[in-house]
């Protein structure tokens, strides 16, 4: 049974006025006001499926916070690259920026179309110095960043294929808004750091059992509860973990 699309509940083209209306997790608990002065900063923009956000090694120009984009850090190898993170209304794009080195040994790429706050570099900056909410919710987001790649290394490690497949698919869908995830195999191969006929497998496994349907580059959750069963643990854990984004800022006072 194909869950309900998240696309005909709201138009996720149009950028949010308030922080109740973004579905990105950093900016939703933002106090009206610090909400006001980041997107006065920002364009909004759209995200090309493969566009380069920022190369290895180079000066990062931009940051984004993804209302439904979805951008992938990889880390480069010989054999080509592997996922380090995969951040869409989940987060942010840019804490080598925040914390101060400006470039990064990672390289970002949208992997999957949509929507994002955009702002330079500069006027990232700017706002952080003006804005104590806003560094206080990086500051707690980075905390999260952390653990998730820690039980994303743990994941890779120990649980099999279609489990792993099973929990980036659930990611996936709840940063897209949609049940139809524009994702090609090979993509995925190269996400979960496998070869392409363990992904096939992996699809096949999952689609036999009525869990997804998939037709060239597009993967389309069918059944999002038995999906969930399928996963690993680790898709749990890396949710339960988003509560640390899930408090409101407030500003300091002094006593």
């Amino acid at each position: 049974m194909r869950t309900a699309n998240l696309c005909e509940m709201a138009d996720l083209d149009q950028p949010p006025t308030s922080p109740e209306t973004s579905r990105n997790l950093v900016l939703r608990h933002l106090p009206q006001a610090a909400f006001d002065r980041v997107v006065e900063a920002a364009e909004w923009v759209h995200l090309a499926s493969k566009e380069c956000v920022w190369e290895s090694e180079r000066p990062i120009q931009q940051v984004f916070f993804p209302e439904t984009g979805v951008v992938s850090l990889v880390t480069l190898v010989d054999m080509g690259s592997i996922e380090a993170i995969t951040i869409g209304n989940d987060g942010f794009v840019g804490l080598p920026v925040f914390h101060g080195p400006g470039s990064t040994v990672t390289r970002a790429g949208c992997q999957m179309p949509g929507t994002a706050w955009r702002l330079t570099t500069d006027s990232f900056r700017q706002v952080c110095d003006e804005v104590v909410e806003l560094r206080q919710a990086l500051d707690r987001y980075s905390q999260f960043v952390i653990e998730t790649i820690s039980q994303s290394a743990a994941c890779n490690r120990v649980h099999v294929i279609e489990e792993r497949c099973a929990r980036w698919l659930l990611m996936s869908h709840d940063r897209v808004g949609s049940d139809e995830i524009p994702l090609t195999q090979e993509f995925l191969a190269q996400m979960l750091g496998v070869r392409r006929p363990g992904v096939t497998v992996a699809i096949g496994i999952l689609e036999r059992a009525g869990l997804i349907g998939h037709a060239r580059g597009r993967i389309y959750v069918m059944d999002r509860p038995a999906l969930e069963r399928a996963s690993c643990e680790c898709y749990r854990a890396i949710k339960s973990r988003e509560k640390i984004l899930n408090v409101p800022n407030r500003t300091l006072v002094e006593a």
